[in-house]
């Protein structure tokens, strides 16, 4: 499916802006989504033209995901002194930085959180957690909906009994936090940081929405699928994602080196 020409008019003026950040989520974006989540891999192409377009004169890309960095690091190949950065955990943790190590609270915090997420598991057999440095993640991709749904509402009285937890729902998942972070957030802070004056940004997920939230033009936000959402523009699929980036390169090639 060809991509709406609203999308390409709003790309080629994004390719002509002194200094631009691009920016992605993983999952159900540059992934499809998969059955087991380490199984997932980009779509032909997609990294290749991120750090096409990172190579290109005041042009900054970047993958922002839920994943753990070291995880997202794995899936996307793109390794230690790559130009794009590696935004994991809602923007948690970042490849253009170090973060800061927890705090003796937050610590035990986080494993006293982990030990009640413990107990959902046991109580619902098929659901999985995932451990990241600040973080507890349910996962319930692949469960029958009356499972998942019970499992989701133990989780969340878990993290309602915590002071201090931070929430995010997705698709199949809810991550369970110690310290405040989110796309949107990630997102701006790395824009302020490279000092580019225009973003764009593809998600699907609800956890997406916070970044379309703080997005203004001249940015370009894009939501990937169905539902409700704050982004301007809207395509189908990862495949429409790859070809936006495609043209992408070319038209900023064209602008910067032209």
């Amino acid at each position: 499916m060809a991509l709406p020409a609203l999308l390409i008019a709003a790309l080629g003026e994004l390719a002509r802006r002194p200094a631009v950040l691009v920016a992605t989520d993983f999952d159900g974006v540059l992934a499809p989504f998969v059955q087991d989540p380490m199984d997932a891999r980009p779509l032909e192409g997609t990294i290749d033209d991120l750090a096409a377009l990172a190579a290109l004169p005041r042009t900054h890309a970047a993958v922002v995901s839920g994943r753990d960095i070291d995880v997202l690091t794995e899936l996307t190949g793109l390794e230690d002194g790559s130009p794009v950065t590696r935004i994991g955990s809602h923007g948690a943790q970042s490849s253009h930085d170090d973060a800061d190590d927890l705090g003796e609270e937050q610590q035990q915090l986080l494993e006293r959180l982990t030990g009640d997420l413990h107990d959902v598991v046991e109580a619902h057999p098929g659901v999985r957690l995932e451990h990241k440095p600040a973080a507890t993640v349910l996962h319930t991709r692949g469960q029958e909906e009356h499972v998942a749904e019970a499992a989701v509402r133990s989780a969340l009285e878990v993290a309602q009994r915590h002071t201090g937890v931070k929430v995010l729902q997705g698709k199949n998942v809810v991550e369970m936090s110690v310290v405040t972070a989110d796309k949107g957030t990630a997102l701006k802070a790395l824009q302020e940081k490279v000092g580019a004056d225009a973003a764009l940004y593809f998600g699907d997920d609800v956890t997406d929405e916070h970044a379309f939230e703080v997005m203004v033009e001249p940015d370009v936000s894009v939501k990937v699928g169905d539902g409700e959402t704050a982004a301007r523009f809207r395509v189908d699929s990862g495949e429409q994602v790859a070809e936006a980036l495609r043209l992408l390169v070319r038209l900023r090639r064209e602008a910067t080196e032209g």
